[in-house]
């Protein structure tokens, strides 16, 4: 199966070590599973207020993916079995664990630290390069005594921020603000750049741990947009030892009104779909200048509440006729994990579009369509720019996050 190395990150390029045999077991079912030990830096210092979990997973053709818990809602991070480190860096986990587990930090999406090394016993568990210090996974059976685990971690920078408007006024409560950092080595050779979506507090503060791009000191360039304004720092040199630093933003130039409550927005992408990068547009109608048609990216929350949604703004799932309309969507919205109007639940094997249209392009991703053993795969997904079929059956239905929506009839404005 097809998966783009920036999705479902959590799970991918991570070593995967079975304890069964290496592991004393005098499991009974049903036991609690307990599971303890100590997180330090590299230096073998302890480190408080980690959250440290267990994230019980499942092989998914090549990567693993997260099992839901007690039928719980899924939220930002998947469903574990945690604990906070003390004062010590020691952490004790005892549930009704088994099977194969991640052992990470939490949160995810703003991780604090990256695991390189776990110790069990007299074995050590080294992440790979290509897993981004997401963790380990490894497996567990119910009553296991999993005791004096050591994980070292390498922490990251913490960067404690404040956005000011021109005026001096903080930027306060603002959701769409992008975060980004250029690191260059100090003799230029290595050069790494990263950015984050954040939002800021009523204060205009936000907090972010950035990752170190080489072991040594480097150049840090950091800027912040919103809306049609960006604010950038004088470079500086942060060092590996480095943990913590304060910086203001502060834009030179007003910005552009914020769109509030329910005011229809629509915009026009015309050179707007050429820039580098994607718009990443959601929740507005982006014009085609190629076909005058309208698009549109809505949250997924089920196929029947998408097909309500579309009904009621007169749209349709999206239909792709060539690769022109396929490369735009791309780059005006950045599709991951999104629904799109090809299916084939009238008849296995036969596929077509939501609004009728005759198949005339596809984009498949390698080996792609096929059924797998978690029944049919009757609808179809943008992975970037492939195309991926999937059904409620297979785990990564759950990851959906959106849907495009297609209408006719909004000409671009002159």
């Amino acid at each position: 199966m097809y998966f783009r190395r920036e999705i479902f990150t959590l799970f991918t390029g991570i070593v995967a070590l079975f304890l069964l045999s290496a592991l004393e077991n005098g499991a009974q079912k049903g036991a609690l599973t307990t599971f303890t030990g100590r997180v330090i830096d590299e230096a073998g210092h302890p480190i408080a207020g980690l959250t440290i979990v267990l994230v019980p997973v499942q092989d998914g053709h090549g990567a693993w993916f997260p099992v839901e818990i007690n039928e719980r809602q899924w939220p930002d991070d998947p469903m574990a079995f945690q604990a906070e480190t003390d004062a010590e860096g020691r952490f004790v986990i005892t549930d009704a664990i088994v099977g194969p587990v991640l052992l990470g930090l939490f949160p995810y999406h703003k991780p604090e630290a990256a695991i390189l090394k776990v110790q069990i016993g007299d074995m050590f568990l080294y992440a790979p390069e290509e897993s981004w210090g997401r963790g380990i996974v490894f497996s567990v059976e119910p009553g296991e005594r999993i005791e004096d685990v050591e994980v070292t971690v390498r922490r990251f920078l913490q960067l404690q921020a404040k956005v000011l408007k021109m005026d001096g006024n903080p930027l306060a409560n603002a959701q769409r603000v992008k975060f980004t950092v250029k690191q260059l080595s100090l003799d230029g050779e290595y050069e790494g750049r990263t950015g984050w979506g954040t939002e800021t507090d009523a204060e205009g503060n936000f907090v972010q741990y950035i990752p170190p791009y080489v072991g040594g000191p480097m150049f840090y360039f950091m800027s912040v947009t919103c809306r049609d304004g960006s604010a950038q720092l004088d470079p500086i040199v942060i060092r590996p030892s480095d943990l913590m630093h304060e910086a203001i933003f502060t834009f030179e130039t007003p910005l552009i009104p914020e769109v509030i409550g329910n005011v229809p927005r629509r915009f026009h992408a015309g050179a707007s779909a050429r820039v580098g990068g994607g718009l990443d547009a959601e929740g507005v109608w982006v014009v085609n200048p190629e076909n005058g048609h309208a698009y549109k990216k809505i949250r997924f929350s089920g196929v029947e509440d998408a097909i309500a949604q579309a009904a009621k703004e007169d749209a349709h799932f999206v239909t792709i006729n060539d690769a022109a309309e396929q490369h735009w969507l791309e780059r005006v919205f950045s599709p991951m994990r999104t629904l799109i109007g090809l299916n084939d639940t009238a008849e296995e094997g036969q596929w077509q579009w939501h609004n009728g249209e005759p198949v005339t392009y596809t984009n498949w991703a390698q080996y792609e369509p096929q059924d797998t053993d978690n029944g049919d795969e009757d609808y179809v997904i943008m992975m970037g720019d492939k195309w991926i079929d999937i059904g409620p059956g297979d785990i990564r239905w759950r990851f959906i996050s959106s849907v495009l929506l297609e209408k006719e009839g909004m000409s671009q404005k002159k």
